[in-house]
C-alpha cells in the first residue's frame, strides 16, 4: 500500500468506515513494530509497545486530520508509547529501591574508571558517525532542537543513525544484547 492509499484508508477509518481497518492495520503493523524494534533491544517488548501504539491509534482515529500524513501521525504515537514505557520503567526502578540494596558509590576509583571508560567508548563511537547522524541522535536523545527536516525524514535519518551506531559499537565492543 502506498502512503497516499494509507492516508485515504486512515481518513476513511476516521469517518467510521470499518472496511478500512484491515488496510490500515496491515500497513501500519510491520512499520510500527520495526520502528519500535530499532529503539528497543527486546523484540517482545517492542511488539508489546507497538501493540499499545496500535490500540491508541485506533482509539484516536476519529481525531485524525486527513490533511496530515497518516504514517507520521501513527509513528509519533508509537514513539510516544516507547517514551512512556521508558519513563515508567525508570520510575519503577526508582520506586523499587529497598533497604537491602546498598547505595552505589560513584566516587570509588573503580566506578570513576568505569565511567571514564564508558564515556571514552561512547565518544569513540559517536566520533565515527557522520555529522548529520550525530546531530539527529543528539536531538532525539535530549529532545532538543531538530534539524530542519520533515517528521518522516527525521525518523528515517534517526533510524539510519541508530543502525550505524549499533554497527560501530558491535565492531569495537561486541554485541551484549540479550534476546
Amino acid at each position: 500500500m502506498t502512503r497516499s492509499q494509507l492516508n485515504r484508508s486512515m481518513a476513511a477509518l476516521a469517518e467510521g468506515e470499518r472496511g478500512a481497518f484491515d488496510a490500515v492495520y496491515r500497513t501500519l503493523w510491520p512499520v510500527l513494530t520495526q520502528l519500535v524494534a530499532t529503539m528497543c533491544a527486546d523484540r517482545m517488548i517492542a511488539e508489546d509497545i507497538a501493540q499499545q501504539a496500535m490500540l491508541k491509534i485506533m482509539a484516536r482515529v476519529s481525531t485524525f486530520d486527513p490533511s496530515k500524513d497518516a504514517l507520521a501521525w501513527s509513528m509519533t504515537i508509537a514513539v510516544n508509547e516507547y517514551r512512556s514505557y521508558r519513563r515508567k520503567l525508570g520510575n519503577r526502578a526508582g520506586s523499587q529501591v529497598t533497604a537491602s540494596i546498598e547505595p552505589v558509590n560513584n566516587d570509588t576509583p573503580e566506578a570513576i574508571a568505569t565511567q571514564d571508560d564508558l564515556r571514552a567508548a561512547a565518544r569513540a563511537v559517536l566520533g565515527q558517525l557522520r555529522a548529520q547522524d550525530r546531530e539527529v541522535l543528539i536531538a532525539a536523545i535530549y529532545d532538543g532542537l531538530r534539524p530542519p527536516l520533515a517528521g518522516a525524514a527525521f525518523r528515517k535519518r534517526l533510524q539510519r543513525a541508530l543502525a550505524h551506531t549499533r554497527l560501530i559499537w558491535k565492531r569495537h565492543y561486541g554485541d551484549d544484547r540479550h534476546g
